[in-house]
């Protein structure tokens, strides 16, 4: 005991009133630390407990009572767990009683987040969305990559619209174009009359064939044929069917997901 209390004394600590300094005699919080600016010789600073993250994940020792503990991570070795799942870059942590959180200044957005702007290429830590393969990000942002579910390429975002549609998160599906059944024309009767005159029609009702036969002695073409028979007129003009364009009218721009730099 005696030796830990030279041993504060001899590195200038003061205790008053359950304050604590380091030194400096008046400290102003329970903690104060004050550093020595003008000896370009001293490092000054509070370096916090560091570790490889494999070493932190086999920590069992934390728990609700250690919430607000800071420690260093200097490396990614090991496979995340759950308190460490968001632990995918080097740099300071806090653990808020259940997971270990990111101080990283670098550290704006939730990894993840989606954006869109007219930028034209990854900046900042904001990946484009453009369909190529995951390796070809670096280390960590194939690390945040993973652990979001993306699978060997990044999603390709040209021409589609962000939705939340149920489907597995970060796939891209549907088409842009439709092909219209016959069910979903409108619901109508087209009528005509079978003549002479009458062109591009044709005559689908055998019986009519019959008629036209038995009747040949009229002199009158057109009449020879007034009034019977069923006709078919195409509704597209007998062209080949097309598909169609069902994209609205939009404003250009990329789409970006997070992953940090």
């Amino acid at each position: 005991m005696r030796k830990i209390v030279l041993a504060i004394l001899s590195m200038g600590v003061s205790v008053s009133y359950a304050q604590i300094g380091i030194s400096t005699n008046d400290p102003k919080a329970t903690l104060e630390v004050k550093g020595r600016p003008a000896e370009s010789t001293t490092a000054d600073g509070v370096i916090a407990p560091r570790m490889s993250r494999a070493e932190l994940i086999a920590k069992t020792a934390y728990t609700s009572s250690q919430t607000g503990a800071i420690i260093y991570v200097t490396d990614l070795s090991g496979s995340t767990g759950v308190s460490t799942a968001n632990v995918i870059e080097t740099g300071y942590y806090y653990f808020n009683g259940s997971t270990w959180n990111s101080m990283n200044a670098n550290v704006k957005f939730n990894y993840g987040d989606i954006k869109t702007g007219i930028q034209t290429s990854d900046h900042n830590g904001w990946i484009k969305l453009d369909g190529r393969a995951k390796n070809t990000l670096n280390t960590q942002q194939q690390s945040r990559a993973t652990a979001l579910g993306l699978g060997s390429n990044i999603p390709n975002a040209s021409n589609a619209f962000l939705v939340q549609n149920g489907t597995t998160l970060g796939s891209v599906s549907s088409s842009n174009t439709k092909t219209i059944a016959q069910n979903q024309l409108p619901n109508v009767t087209l009528n005509g009359r079978i003549g002479a005159s009458d062109g591009n029609v044709q005559m689908v009702s055998a019986s009519v064939l019959a008629m036209k036969e038995a009747q040949s002695n009229w002199t009158n073409t057109a009449d020879r044929y007034t009034g019977y028979g069923v006709v078919q007129v195409p509704l597209n003009g007998g062209v080949t069917q097309q598909n169609f364009d069902v994209t609205p009218q939009s404003l250009s721009v990329n789409t970006f997901i997070y992953l940090g730099e």
